[in-house]
């Protein structure tokens, strides 16, 4: 019996999320869905091939595909599988792969346009003039040359040993000759801390407050003292799964994938946070944790004025467990802060007298994403580098019109969210603008300080994530 709306609007597994040693009824989805989507592959090498199809080369195109798929995707059935023996026997699953579609390459292998995945910014495309005004990014000549052309497919390969990875990778490259261009090629990595926490190259920890779907996640939420009271990370399928019209089942699925090249410059963000630290009279981990919500470890800076390792009355569950019901002025963490414009936890119900608390709450997690990104460049967080390093940013959702795009249009781009003149988010917003910074002295006392712009998209475009059954079957 297939999956139903509900069961889809419905938390997995009555809360407990979907448990893949006893699946139920998700197992006919995580059979025939792409691993990486509903949690990470957890590697920590991988390598990012955009490709552009040959003309006149539909039929190789199609039996690439189909090989990779055999050689290298796993389904979200398998991945669980190589990561409980991994964990279990030591027994590595080996290199990891994904293979995602634009909507040009769905035209390219011939698919009817009333079969290609829907969504509008899909179908646009992220160079389109409208998508990119309402995202603020930089006009499509500034972008690097190998993102301005058509882009027809991304193909992911990851692995934890980066020499078997990068054999693989140049046998696939050459695999791909006969039938593709490889217009760039990305290589990523996860970066750490010296505590071992992934980190990007700002130095802030990365990849947490995650939407939850599967039981082991959940788990371990739990362990860390998380009763989903304060906030509940836990997310409906949803949030993240939308219809694969070219799959072969009734509980085929994909996603929509949201990729990004962000350029950090590192120097001038840290510059800008010593001018700010000088311009409050607060140490340099407190400027950068009210410009990115959390100090460098992941502590919210709504919940203390210090680092967790640096203050251990408070215990790791606050890393997630807050929201800003105790901080209605902005007083400790700005509005404009990175991840409380990005996830306002409740901001619009609380400040909004017109919408209930609860029905606002609700539209805000609805626009939650579920982030894969990782790092490129410079892998020593000691030095400071002004280019060429930064995060190769990948989201995953059901609806982009709804996620990332009115996440990145609405609420990181606009000064006036959550409150009238807050300024944008002074990492990610586009463009770049003025914020109000509270002072030590006093919660009602501001200081306006401007955060030049540190991120630079180079480039990126939608994609989807086809279903197993559709991959093998072209």
């Amino acid at each position: 019996m297939s999956l139903t709306e509900e069961d889809l609007r419905a938390l997995p597994g009555d809360g407990e999320g979907i448990d893949p040693d006893n699946p139920g009824k998700y197992a006919p989805l995580l059979e025939d869905l792409q691993g990486n989507i509903l949690n990470s592959h957890g590697r920590n090498y991988s390598v990012y091939l955009l490709l552009q199809f040959k003309p006149e080369r539909v039929a190789e195109v199609k039996q690439w595909i189909k090989k990779f798929s055999i050689d290298f995707i796993k389904s979200a059935k398998q991945q669980a599988e190589n990561a409980r023996r991994f964990r279990e026997e030591g027994i590595d699953g080996g290199v990891f792969g994904n293979f995602f579609l634009s909507r040009k390459g769905y035209e390219f292998l011939g698919i009817s346009p009333a079969k290609i995945p829907g969504d509008r910014p899909f179908r646009f495309g992220m160079k389109n003039s409208a998508i990119a005004a309402s995202l603020g990014d930089p006009k499509v000549d500034t972008w690097e040359t190998g993102y301005q052309g058509d882009i027809h497919a991304l193909v992911v390969m990851a692995d934890d040993d980066l020499v078997c990875l990068l054999q693989t990778v140049n046998r696939t490259v050459q695999s791909l000759r006969q039938a593709s261009e490889i217009l760039n090629r990305e290589d990523g990595f996860i970066l750490k801390n010296a505590r071992g926490q992934i980190v990007e190259h700002f130095g802030f920890v990365d990849n947490i407050s995650q939407p939850l779907f599967m039981k082991r996640e959940i788990a371990i939420a739990k362990e860390k003292g998380s009763d989903f009271s304060k906030w509940d990370s836990r997310a409906s399928l949803d949030l993240i799964l939308t219809k694969d019209p070219n799959g072969k089942t009734e509980d085929s699925y994909g996603s929509y994938l949201v990729f990004r090249k962000l350029e950090q410059n590192v120097k001038g963000f840290r510059e800008d946070q010593r001018q700010l630290a000088e311009k409050l009279g607060i140490n340099e981990d407190l400027a950068g944790a009210l410009a990115v919500g959390r100090f460098f470890d992941g502590t919210p800076v709504t919940v203390q004025d210090r680092p967790v390792y640096a203050n251990p009355i408070r215990s790791l569950d606050t890393m997630n467990a807050f929201d800003y019901s105790d901080d209605m002025q902005g007083s400790r963490c700005p509005f404009h802060a990175h991840v409380r414009k990005c996830n306002p936890r409740g901001d619009t119900g609380r400040i909004e007298s017109s919408v209930s608390y609860e029905e606002s709450l609700a539209m805000e997690r609805g626009h939650r994403i579920i982030r894969r990104g990782v790092s490129f460049g410079d892998n020593d967080l000691t030095q400071e580098p002004e280019s060429g390093s930064g995060m190769l940013f990948l989201c995953f959702q059901a609806d982009l019109e709804n996620q990332f795009n009115f996440m990145q249009a609405s609420w990181a781009n606009q000064k006036n969210f959550p409150k009238i003149n807050v300024g944008p988010d002074p990492l990610i917003g586009q463009p770049q603008g003025t914020q109000k910074w509270p002072k030590k002295s006093g919660e009602n006392d501001v200081e306006e300080h401007n955060f030049s712009l540190w991120v630079t998209m180079k480039g990126g475009e939608y994609f989807f994530a086809p279903s197993l059954s559709f991959l093998l079957n072209l």
